[in-house]
């Protein structure tokens, strides 16, 4: 009940007026509904009592008039419904959206690292989308049945009430207990359906992303096996669904018989009593007919409660309320400090540690060239101070150096991966700084050495990249990454190898760029070159069993003895 009170806030929260709106015109067509069919029933009733009668003359204007009307309405109704409901519930949906992928951007790495591939994507799609099933296919439904029903036992109350509590009184315990039975129902198998939908779209993933390696293990058919027997789970679960949803018709069917020979039996002693003509009886038959039809959309409805609640529950931790938009100039907030204290670091509780009891200190207008063998935990020291891994003792803090009310040092990582998107590599330099100008987007390619490569380009920086970048080759892609860093000013550089892949030419021209824009920054740099070194005022040196040492440039002798050793 909480999650399902969570949604109708959130609901509430956004677009009340047009909620309320759609229910309100929902009820409107219902009432047309009944009107329409219970002045029918009089119209035929009192037409053929007078043709009994032979009465010359019969009024048909008024009950002419309010059929016509009461279609009408019922017709114009269910279309404004739709569009009224259908409308906020898209508007809705869109701003949710926004909300969860704005929690997303907020969440700590360590916790990004805990979803799977493609988990975040379903829950911005699927998840969102399965949500508007609890206004759409319960709220709105259920709502207007029970206003209907009362307002059908009102007005039947004014001709006859032994007829109204009756057949009304059957009506409405109905719509109280067929939705709690449904909802019963719905919570348990709906949850199940979703949890095993899950499972199935992560067995697929596995599969296609892990080919070559179940070959090479002998283990795809398990694999292929285990996506049957996913398949066939939903398969039985969504039969059994269908089962308890035609059982839930026939009760319906049931509730509404019951009504209706409710209201002929006491309707028909009414009559025999005087106490109710012909025609009233009809009305009050065909009333409680269409009052019954407003049962059938409720259950559906109601049994696929369980996969709304557990869209919501993997929804609603993820939300967060945007923030408000700040200025997005990037000032220089003054010098900052990188403080490493007692970090130790290992990838697992069972593995040997990679980094321990490591300290070191980094201040603006310095920088610090990592160097070691392969695995000593270079790359894995960057990884900890940008926040993507968390040490298992000791701590990194980043602050400037004078107090700077709410705002974080601006932390700027190249690593050996680049993570360009499928827009325009003038889209792809927007985030680094979005309200940058077209000379500035010119001057930062152009010291990133892309300027050539650009100008060939039929359509310049409005050229298009494809997923994950591609149309660039790696070079011009950390290039492209560099780019966007100058751009961004990051008050902290974290680079890793950073002229990997280029021509020395190229590496000598992005070297000069890199030690203009961080002479009065913090750099922090993973090397294996010589002429990478050169940028560095201490050599942070990773050494066989953990071991580490700090050499400054003064110390001449060890110095030289360190890069001598680099390519």
């Amino acid at each position: 009940m909480k999650t399902i009170a969570a949604i109708l806030r959130l609901y509430w929260q956004h677009y009340p007026g047009w909620f309320m709106a759609g229910i309100g015109i929902a009820y409107v067509a219902a009432l047309a509904s009944i009107t329409l069919m219970a002045t029918a029933g009089w119209f035929l009733g009192a037409t053929a009592l007078a043709g009994i009668a032979g009465a010359v003359a019969f009024n048909t204007v008024y009950p002419g008039f309010l059929i016509r009307t009461s279609a009408l309405t019922r017709m114009v109704g269910k279309y404004g419904e739709r569009v009224v409901t259908h409308d906020a519930t898209f508007r809705f949906l869109a701003r949710l959206r926004l909300y969860v992928f704005d929690g997303i951007s907020q969440l700590p790495f360590r916790r990004l690292r805990d979803f799977r591939s493609g988990e975040l994507l379903a829950r911005l799609t699927a998840d969102i989308d399965t949500l508007d099933g609890i206004y759409l296919r319960v709220i709105l439904p259920l709502s207007t049945a029970l206003l209907s029903c009362l307002a059908l036992i009102f007005i039947l109350h004014g001709f006859h009430a032994p007829v109204a509590f009756a057949a009304g009184g059957i009506l409405l315990l109905a719509l109280i207990l067929l939705p709690i039975q449904a909802g019963k129902i719905g919570v348990k198998l709906g949850r199940q359906i979703a949890f095993s939908s899950e499972a199935l779209r992560l067995r697929y993933i596995d599969l296609l992303r892990g080919q070559m390696e179940l070959v090479m293990a002998g283990r795809i058919s398990d694999q292929v096996a285990s996506i049957t027997k996913a398949a066939s789970r939903i398969r039985d679960l969504q039969a059994e669904l269908a089962s308890h949803d035609l059982k839930g018709r026939a009760l319906i069917t049931l509730a509404g018989g019951a009504a209706l020979v409710v209201t002929l039996a006491i309707g028909g002693l009414a009559f025999e009593a005087g106490e109710l003509s012909g025609p009233m009886v009809l009305l009050a038959v065909l009333a409680v007919f269409a009052m019954s039809e407003l049962l059938v959309p409720i259950r559906r409805g109601l049994l696929d409660i369980g996969r709304v609640l557990y869209a919501g529950q993997r929804i609603l931790p993820l939300m967060a309320e945007p923030e408000a938009q700040q200025d997005t100039a990037l000032e220089d907030l003054g010098p900052v400090t990188l403080k490493v204290d007692d970090v130790r670091f290992a990838y697992s509780s069972e593995a040997s540690p990679i980094i321990n009891d490591l300290s070191f200190t980094l201040q603006s207008g310095e920088a610090i060239g990592i160097i070691g063998g392969s695995g000593a935990g270079k790359s894995t020291l960057l990884s900890l101070v940008a926040g993507l891994l968390d040490p298992q003792d000791g701590g990194l803090l980043l602050r400037y150096d004078t107090y700077q009310d709410g705002q974080k040092p601006r932390l700027g990582l190249l690593t050996q991966r680049t993570e360009l998107f499928r827009e325009s590599l003038k889209d792809n330099l927007l985030l680094g700084a979005p309200d940058a100008s077209l000379r500035e987007l010119d001057h930062a390619v152009e010291k990133a050495q892309l300027k050539v490569m650009i100008e060939r380009l039929p359509n310049g920086l409005e050229q298009i990249l494809g997923d994950e970048g591609q149309g660039l080759s790696g070079g011009e892609s950390r290039r492209m990454a560099l780019a966007r860093l100058l751009l961004y000013k990051p008050d902290l550089w974290l680079l890793d190898e950073m002229t990997e892949g280029l021509d020395k030419t190229t590496a000598v021209a992005v070297l000069a760029t890199l030690k203009e824009a961080t002479k009065d920054k913090a750099l922090l740099f993973v090397t294996h070159k010589k002429a990478e070194a050169d940028l560095a005022d201490k050599l942070l040196v990773f050494e066989d069993g953990q071991k580490w040492r700090l050499v400054e440039r003064s110390q001449t002798e060890d110095w030289a003895r360190l890069v001598q050793g680099l390519r």
